[in-house]
């Protein structure tokens, strides 16, 4: 068994097309490159479906408080205004 290839290999070997003297463009899950990319891509992927909605909360959140602090100075100011005798 000095030739054989592994499981892996021996699947991907079926899909490589057999092409003389040109690169072989087939995914090879051997390759470190393909590796990084498909590591990289569902790194942006998870990124992507936790960053969004975190932000969209948070920024709804100070909203809200930002909200609710302006309201509490404005009735601040009205109290002020008003007379001390009442």
């Amino acid at each position: 068994m000095g030739g054989a290839l592994s499981g892996e290999s021996r699947i991907l070997s079926l899909f490589a097309l057999p092409v003389k003297d040109k690169p072989s463009y087939v995914l090879n899950m051997n390759d470190s490159g393909s590796l990084f990319f498909i590591l990289m891509a569902v790194l942006a992927g998870v990124m992507t479906l936790v960053y969004f909605p975190l932000r969209f909360f948070l920024t709804a959140t100070a909203r809200s408080r930002r909200l609710k602090l302006l309201q509490r100075i404005r009735r601040l100011r009205d109290e002020l205004g008003q007379s001390l005798d009442t």
